[in-house]
């Protein structure tokens, strides 16, 4: 019963957070190439691939006040935090959030935020994370070995597949400021 419990809560895991090699590149339903464009609309609707990030960041930078932060994700109940934003977003949308961890980039487009999680039947070692986009130049930092701090305001994007696929929503961090700190924090987390 202890096993079966383990197994179906790493299965749940694996399917609401960032725990191991997942497709990170929105195109879940289909291999199309990702254009550089944020969208790619008709008046028949979306034809292309593409990903719909509808936020203004150096608007809403302006605004910011980083005095007043909703959520600090620390080192306990990472994962836990994580996976709730997932599986409760409505509850989360608009939330100010300071979050650190290593900068993970994937298919050379989209940036994470994120530490290395369990190890369990679906999770193969890689992250727990959670996408940012921002506006800044993050040439600097190296995939996989700079630790970050991402303080930004959780919002809900759009991918469209393609091939007249409706869009589909995903959830990621609005990024008002990335920094690279000098230190590694814990970076492996159980929960």
């Amino acid at each position: 019963m202890k096993k079966t419990v383990s197994v179906l809560l790493c299965l749940l895991l694996a399917l609401t957070a960032g725990c191991g090699r997942k497709k990170d590149d929105h195109s879940a339903a289909t291999d199309a190439p990702v254009p550089s464009s944020s969208t790619s609309e008709t008046a028949s609707g979306p034809q292309a691939a593409s990903d719909d990030y509808p936020y203004d960041t150096a608007a809403d930078r302006a605004a910011f006040d980083d005095q007043k932060i909703d959520i600090t994700v620390g080192d306990k109940l990472y994962m836990t935090q994580i996976n709730d934003w997932y599986t409760n977003f409505a509850d989360y949308n608009g939330k100010s959030v300071v979050i650190e961890g290593y900068y993970v980039v994937f298919n050379d487009k989209y940036t994470f935020v994120g530490r290395k999680g369990p190890v369990c039947p679906y999770c193969t070692g890689g992250y727990v994370d959670f996408e940012f986009k921002s506006d800044q130049d993050l040439s600097a930092l190296v995939s996989e070995s700079s630790w970050i701090r991402v303080t930004g305001i959780l919002r809900q994007g759009t991918m469209y597949p393609g091939n007249g696929q409706p869009g589909q929503p995903f959830y990621y961090i609005e990024a008002i400021q990335v920094k690279e700190l000098p230190e590694v924090g814990i970076d492996t987390i159980t929960n």
